[in-house]
């Protein structure tokens, strides 16, 4: 029995610019290989700053009217789009878990804590929308929310539908533009979410998404109709973007990694310890920001430590654990344990 339901025949993804699914002109492409096993599922283009122009000309148009939609009929779609969503759980799953290298369980995890988002998008008309205030004779103080215009997200291989659905619901619902520019390591689930997007019935250009790697990063950072930037992924990336978008004058949302340590002391949970511990490195492969990375063991823990090698040693690699993205992660982990072996 397969762990994972891998797609059918070699995905053909394409740019979501206007509406419509187009391969940019003159562009070179690139493979999408299964982290389960090292096959061609998907290929890519790599868009070049024309080809992004293309997509940010198009959501410049389509922000004007939909900053204008009432709220209410914003939410609409999104509500569509939420239970396009639902309905479409186990292929989205799938789709994730074949290009990232999740466990499928992890990867209808990750959609569900985006649907959560979805949620909250949707309760965005029962809160504050602005306010006036007398706060002097003939002198009224009015503030307004105000929607930027066009905007993008840039999110990263370990998360393919959670980190772009913390980003564009909210965006959208807010009468904005987004643009979503996925890892080029996993572009099946947001073409897949793009189609969603567009069955749900937002409107033309409120919704794009453009492949690529740097290139298309830097255009969408030094393109000046795009207004804010958020990024998920390396703290190198992260602060190159922020620096970059800064200059540029645009609003920047960038989170980096992190570097999780774990403190066992002799009195913590001998039931709930060790499990939650190798959990944590486990889970998602350890391609995650809240993956720990040092477990520093206080006192006399030592049962606890046996007990986090038993546990581990038990993991199946597959049902258990999904696998690393690529080859040089692989290399990276390698090279790591056995620097940590000869120094003892």
């Amino acid at each position: 029995m397969s762990l994972v339901r891998f797609p059918e025949s070699v995905v053909s993804c394409r740019n979501l610019v206007g509406g419509e699914w187009v391969l940019p002109a003159e562009v070179t492409t690139q493979d999408v290989r299964s982290p389960y096993t090292g096959e061609v599922i998907g290929r890519l283009p790599l868009t070049t700053a024309s080809g992004v122009a293309e997509a940010v000309e198009a959501a410049k148009v389509a922000a004007h009217d939909w900053g204008l939609t009432p709220l209410r009929e914003r939410t609409q779609c999104l509500q569509a789009f939420r239970e396009l969503l639902d309905t479409h759980q186990r292929r989205l799953a799938n789709l994730a878990a074949s290009e990232s290298g999740k466990t499928v369980a992890e990867a209808r995890a990750g959609l569900l804590k985006g649907m959560e988002v979805c949620d909250f998008a949707l309760s965005l008309q029962n809160l504050d929308g602005g306010a006036s205030m007398e706060v002097s004779r003939g002198v009224t103080c009015e503030y307004r929310r105000a929607p930027l215009g066009v905007v993008a997200g840039i999110t990263p291989f370990n998360f393919p539908a959670m980190v772009p659905l913390w980003l564009f619901p909210i965006a959208v619902t807010l009468g904005n533009a987004f643009i979503l520019k996925p890892s080029e390591k996993v572009p099946l689930t947001a073409c897949a979410l793009g189609e969603l997007m567009v069955a749900a019935g937002f409107p033309p250009g409120v919704f794009s998404l453009v492949h690529g790697g740097k290139a298309a990063v830097d255009a969408l950072v030094e393109h000046p109709d795009v207004k804010a930037l958020a990024f998920v992924g390396s703290s190198p990336v992260a602060r190159y973007l922020y620096a970059e978008g800064s200059r540029h004058g645009k609003r920047v949302l960038a989170l980096g990694g992190a570097k999780n340590h774990l403190i066992v002391v002799p009195d913590a949970d001998p039931e709930l310890t060790p499990q939650a511990v190798v959990d944590s490195f486990t889970g998602c492969a350890g391609q995650r920001c809240m993956a720990a990375s040092v477990m520093l063991a206080v006192g006399d823990v030592q049962p606890l430590v046996d007990d986090i090698v038993r546990r581990a040693s038990r993991l199946e690699v597959g049902p258990g654990m999904g696998a690393l993205i690529d080859r040089g992660a692989v290399d990276r982990l390698e090279t790591a344990i056995a620097k940590a072996k000869a120094e003892g």
